[in-house]
């Protein structure tokens, strides 16, 4: 996708698409992975499926120069807070039923105190990306980079006010926060914030925790607590999206000696109104922030690259598109800034279930069961317990690789939507496609919007860490890592306290450690940053973290990067030569196969490093030029 593109494209009756490098303008909905179309040039109307289909070439010049790819938690929180405010204001519009009201235009311009051109540039950036940054202040709004349009001052006022004035058991009214919070501000020398924007911060809100606080845990329950058997706020596709992992049930061989590997981990994404699985990630790595970031970037982007990798040509997977609310478990795993924040800029409400209460998850531990009942029927099966499994030996009976449960799960999961749910009264595909397309008596919402910055939020569904940029590059797990493109960044001040350096964020994916992802300001979109020492291995978090196990029992210095990878190869012949003797070694083995099939994949799904000419890195950690004394002549 180039920096003009849109980050997202519309499939509905006159919208402008591609395909095969034409434009063409869709005049119908065929089905839910068909369209009709009529060429521009041509005229001629021609059938065309939606995997083939992309945002049109003729792209127009971005709405802002700031519609680039954004560094998320790197904006400040009360920028957030503006783009939260506008969000909620244009939400009337976004209805497409209301989206061309000059009347309503002009009164939440009014409200918000800007022009009816302002709420109208607003809802098109919002829509042409549906991405929450897009409504962030441009430096002319914040008065100068980094600033708000009100102080922090101000800021602490009005959430602590919120927080312990209004949202208490006295159930004070909007106009009583109001006087309150205006009151605090002059009492204190700092201008009163205005009405609306007070009102725009009450309402931002959850509804179930307000309730909660005003009226008690029992009035909430009463009030937002889902009737038996159902779910509100599910009356729609991707309305409401649960996720959660399991343990599958079946043990798998490694692809070199056909042996016993143990079981694999899934992740799983359903769609509650429909029954539809959106998305999967399935792994021999224990449940992470990885593999629910990358279940739930899965879940929202098309499927037919991924489908086309695994050679699976005869099953289609015809569900994609942004979630409304994401439903998950409080595992760490799903608790995490990163996950808060990647949900806040795709606009996904994150909602954790309660701690022991798995009857919020009904949905997805549903699905997880009927994928679990299914591979009973398979060689290798470990069943439910002693009973059940009787004197089958699973692990002799074994022999399904990792790719081939991979490609028995996406034909079992056609035919499984393909099957008549008895929740729904009809097959899952048909719901999905009843929700969208409508049916005679009810309208559909119409086909999710097509996200084509795939790169860009497979990175931001990724873990991070926090690291200053030095004279050596950066270090993470006392493995170097630098390119050119970090030293404009080399030592930078902190913003807001210059005595500090600043820490930036490198995302990474832990299969493959080779290689950081770093949001550059000056070129604004990520840069790969591989090793600083390029004659290292790939290899993963685990495996690192073996080998520096085994460093720290030999005595071995953890920073001695060299000594540290070279026990790393040794694990690795060591586990080849054990492989035919023991799960664990066979398990390592696969864990690596599997890895290094990801890494294929990156070149297609993520930055590569610049092939560029890299110039060598300004110094080494602990080595100042400086301080060398030239050695005398004689």
């Amino acid at each position: 996708m180039t920096a003009n593109s849109p980050a997202q494209f519309f499939i509905q009756k006159g919208a402008t698409i591609s395909s095969n490098g034409r434009d063409y303008i869709i005049t119908a909905i065929a089905d839910i992975n068909l369209v009709f179309a009529r060429d521009i040039e041509s005229k001629a109307k021609v059938l065309l499926k939606i995997g083939d289909i992309g945002p049109p070439r003729l792209v127009h010049k971005p709405l802002t120069d700031e519609s680039v790819e954004r560094d998320l938690l790197g904006v400040p929180a009360d920028q957030w807070a503006i783009a939260e405010e506008r969000r909620q204001l244009i939400a009337p519009l976004l209805d497409s039923y209301y989206h061309r009201s000059n009347a309503l235009a002009y009164q939440l311009a009014a409200r918000a105190g800007v022009s009816k051109t302002t709420i109208y540039r607003w809802l098109a950036e919002f829509r042409n990306s549906g991405l929450l940054s897009s409504l962030l202040p441009n430096a002319s709004e914040r008065g100068g980079r980094g600033k708000a349009r009100i102080s922090a001052e101000v800021e602490t006022v009005i959430r602590d006010c919120i927080e312990n004035f209004h949202d208490t058991m006295q159930n004070r009214t909007i106009a009583e926060t109001i006087t309150e919070i205006r009151r605090r501000c002059t009492n204190a020398g700092l201008p009163p914030p205005a009405i609306n924007t007070i009102r725009i911060r009450l309402q931002r809100t959850d509804g179930h925790e307000r309730v909660g606080k005003r009226n008690g845990p029992a009035a909430a329950h009463d009030q937002f607590a889902p009737i038996i058997s159902s779910i509100p706020d599910a009356n729609w596709p991707l309305a409401m999206v649960q996720v959660d992992h399991t343990l599958l049930p079946v043990i798998i061989v490694d692809d070199i000696h056909r042996k016993s590997i143990r079981r694999a981990w899934i992740t799983l994404a359903i769609d509650v109104f429909s029954r539809v699985c959106l998305g999967m990630h399935l792994s021999l790595d224990a449940p992470s922030a990885m593999s629910a970031g990358m279940c739930i970037s899965h879940a929202i982007l098309p499927k037919e690259q991924w489908l086309n990798r695994i050679g699976t040509t005869v099953a289609e997977w015809p569900f994609w598109g942004t979630m409304g609310i994401l439903h998950m478990d409080n595992a760490r795993e799903f608790r995490g800034n990163m996950l808060n924040r990647a949900c806040q800029e795709y606009d996904i409400d994150l909602h954790l279930r309660p701690v022991k209460k798995p009857r919020y998850g009904a949905h997805i531990e549903r699905l997880m069961g009927t994928v679990s009942q299914g591979l009973k029927g398979l060689k290798g099966a470990t069943f439910s317990g002693p009973d059940e499994k009787g004197k089958y030996d699973a692990e002799g009976n074994a022999c399904m690789t990792f790719s081939e449960l991979e490609k028995w799960l996406i034909l079992f999961f056609a035919r499984y939507h393909r099957k008549r749910h008895s929740g729904i009264r009809m097959p899952p595909l048909d719901k999905w496609r009843e929700g969208l397309l409508g049916n005679g008596t009810q309208p559909g919402r119409g086909l999710p919007v097509r996200r084509t910055d795939g790169e860009q939020l497979r990175i931001n569904f990724m873990p991070f860490e926090e690291r200053t940029v030095q004279n050596y590059g950066v270090v993470i797990d006392d493995v170097h890592y630098y390119h050119d493109v970090l030293r404009p960044y080399i030592n930078a001040p902190h913003p807001e306290f210059p005595r500090h350096r600043r820490k930036f964020r490198f995302h990474r994916d832990p299969r493959d450690i080779s290689v950081l992802y770093f949001y550059d300001e000056i070129s604004r979109r990520y840069c790969a940053i591989p090793y600083r020492d390029t004659s290292l291995p790939p290899a993963s978090i685990w495996e690192l973290r073996d080998a520096r196990q085994q460093a720290s029992e030999r005595g071995i210095s953890q920073e001695n990067e060299k000594a540290v990878f070279a026990l790393l190869n040794e694990q690795r012949r060591l586990e080849e030569d054990a492989a035919a003797k023991t799960k664990s070694a066979r398990r390592a083995q696969q864990r690596r196969t599997q890895h290094a099939i990801a890494r294929q994949h990156k070149t297609e799904d993520l930055p590569s490093v610049s092939q560029i000419e890299s110039s060598p890195p300004l110094a080494v950690r602990g080595y100042d030029p400086d301080a060398v004394v030239p050695m005398e002549d004689d």
